[in-house]
């Protein structure tokens, strides 16, 4: 049976011990509230989480699903000194909280904690060659197809998968008369496929961020993404949207963007019948009659 699992530190993509993780769905990054402490777990560098209540620090991670398998083979590596429990867990950069196991520190404090401050982020210094903590990064528009090579950006993995209760929308601001970008935009029978990339946290922030945020009005969301791979799991995603004082209707695609979008959701494999109606609807200007406006506000 599916469960959810938050590990951290040297167990995350690009982590020494990651391999432990086997071949188990990564479902994205996440958070926790707590602090970490460097100790020498087994003779090694690593760090040990305290979970905790209240408070604003937060320790970075990742998400995985696994079995009873995974969670005795975790169980096993981090051993007596800690405590498996269930606990509340922020997927994404602030999606909603699910319940997921994670391994604190339940042993002789004065003998593991040797004074030093606090860890940032719940992050040991990286070793030399070591990656970053990896997410998921949604593209639903151009980027759905050569994502990594049209943004000299790094991707590990990619799988196909939507959303429900969205719909893509041109009526992202283009500063081109007559001309529109994409956008998403709340509609209760809607339906967004795209394209699902993993990579680095780092990467994320420092590269595409000013590449999709800055000047371009957007903002990044996390969403729950649902798989097209028949395992009906989802995986918490990045997604970028367009606020609303920046919405402009009447206008069609923006012709460097419509073909990129049509060509890419065919070589990715995207639904056709969804392709074919992708086809038809970047030739008609988006009216806001089509969409659940009143619904923007609630949405994360």
């Amino acid at each position: 049976m599916d469960q959810l699992v938050f590990v951290h530190n040297t167990l995350a993509h690009g982590g020494r011990h990651h391999a432990l993780l086997g071949e188990n769905l990564f479902a994205g990054r996440a958070s926790v509230k707590g602090v970490a402490f460097s100790l020498d777990h087994k003779g090694e560098p690593d760090a040990a989480l305290a979970v905790r209540g209240g408070g604003d620090a937060w320790v970075a991670g990742e998400l995985y699903y696994g079995d009873d398998t995974l969670l005795a083979s975790l169980d096993n590596h981090y051993g007596p000194d800690f405590e498996r429990r269930r606990w509340r867990v922020r997927p994404g950069s602030e999606g909603q909280p699910v319940d997921a196991w994670l391994w604190t520190w339940s042993g002789d404090w004065t003998g593991a904690w040797k004074g030093e401050t606090l860890l940032s982020g719940g992050a040991l210094p990286r070793e030399a060659g070591q990656l970053s903590p990896t997410c998921w990064y949604f593209g639903y528009a151009s980027n759905m197809f050569d994502f990594s090579e049209r943004r000299e950006l790094v991707t590990y993995d990619c799988k196909l998968g939507h959303v429900d209760g969205w719909q893509v929308a041109f009526a992202k601001d283009s500063q081109v008369e007559r001309f529109t970008y994409v956008t998403i935009l709340p509609r209760r029978d809607g339906i967004v496929r795209g394209a699902l990339y993993r990579m680095s946290n780092l990467e994320m922030e420092a590269s595409l961020d000013p590449q999709e945020k800055e000047g371009r009005h957007l903002v990044r969301k996390t969403y729950q993404v649902a798989l097209d791979d028949g395992s009906g799991r989802s995986v918490w995603a990045e997604i970028y949207r367009t606020l609303p004082r920046w919405w402009i209707w009447g206008n069609t695609s923006h012709p460097a963007n419509t073909d990129k979008i049509i060509t890419g959701a065919r070589k990715i494999g995207l639904d056709k019948d969804y392709v074919d109606w992708l086809e038809q609807f970047v030739r008609v200007p988006c009216n806001p009659d089509d969409y659940d406006l009143d619904l923007h506000d609630l949405l994360p």
